[in-house]
């Protein structure tokens, strides 16, 4: 790469009309993934709304007119009770060869929002020195694949879908989060115990070997609560051909059947409060699947 190319690199936000070449770069860095994923991923964040001020889809490298770099940046506004708190997840990125040395500049633009904190929830493991010298820290460190259905737990009422939803007397914020990861593609319940109603939300997927198919969680408000109604909402997933659930958490849920992977899919914070295990929303994990 000359001088003169090196002088022209540039940083600046992923625009729509970005969106071509920002997808054929994606895809590069990522041959296993098909280009349907990106172009649908992108659209999910082209059609949602992002917190004022804060960029739709990320950051990119620019030389010459050309897209060289490019990191996703998904941020979200949320409320758990205890005040308003902005995040954003560091997602995909890609930078080409040449212009690797220049790849710091795209994670230092992208971080620099002080009102925000960070997650990181499928770092490659080439990686993990480079986001623990940027201060990201480990806030879940494993995954626990359960089988729900065979759990003993309380009963519970779910419903499924916008129509029961609109039933159920569930409240706005909650609502909105039940319909925005709906738009993701995520499965979203509204389940009702003795313990009063929460959002559960998963993702469909298959795990190798064999494509085994399950439902990742995407949100529960808790581990605890989402212990107390593991059967029915077991029972449920299964009778839709997701036997296995898959949990991102440090340990394993009381109760429920199950193995620990302790060392797998590890994931990272930086900010001042961890977040809570259990809560992907809003993440990679939810709008373009894992």
């Amino acid at each position: 790469m000359s001088a003169s190319s090196a002088a022209r690199v540039s940083c600046r936000p992923i625009a729509a009309a970005d969106l071509p070449a920002v997808t054929d770069l994606l895809h590069a860095g990522f041959p296993k993934r098909p280009r349907s994923y990106w172009v649908e991923g992108l659209h999910r964040l082209t059609v949602r709304t992002q917190p004022d001020g804060y960029p739709k889809y990320g950051y990119l490298l620019q030389s010459g007119g050309d897209v060289v770099g490019v990191l996703l940046l998904i941020f979200s506004a949320r409320d758990d009770g205890s005040g308003p708190t902005l995040r954003g997840n560091v997602s995909s990125w890609h930078v080409r060869p040449a212009f690797r040395a220049y790849a710091p500049l795209l994670v230092l633009r992208t971080i620099r929002h002080p009102a925000a904190s960070y997650l990181n929830v499928s770092p490659a493991p080439e990686t993990l020195p480079i986001i623990a010298a940027q201060g990201f820290r480990p806030f879940s460190r494993g995954v626990f694949a359960a089988l729900p259905m065979l759990a003993r737990t309380g009963a519970a009422r779910l419903h499924a879908g916008a129509a029961q939803w609109q039933s159920a007397h569930i409240p706005q914020a909650d609502l909105r989060l039940l319909a925005d990861h709906a738009a993701f593609g995520c499965l979203g319940l509204w389940c009702e115990s003795t313990q009063g109603g929460q959002p559960l939300i998963f993702r469909r997927r298959r795990i190798k070997p064999g494509g085994i198919p399950c439902a990742q969680l995407i949100h529960c408000r808790s581990l605890e609560d989402l212990e107390a109604v593991a059967g029915p909402v077991g029972r449920f997933l299964a009778l839709r051909g997701m036997p296995l659930m898959l949990v991102a958490c440090d340990r394993p849920l009381r109760g429920v059947p199950g193995r620990l992977f302790p060392a797998k899919l590890p994931m990272y914070f930086k900010g001042t409060q961890a977040p809570r295990q259990g809560d992907l929303s809003y993440t990679e994990a939810a709008v373009f699947g894992m």
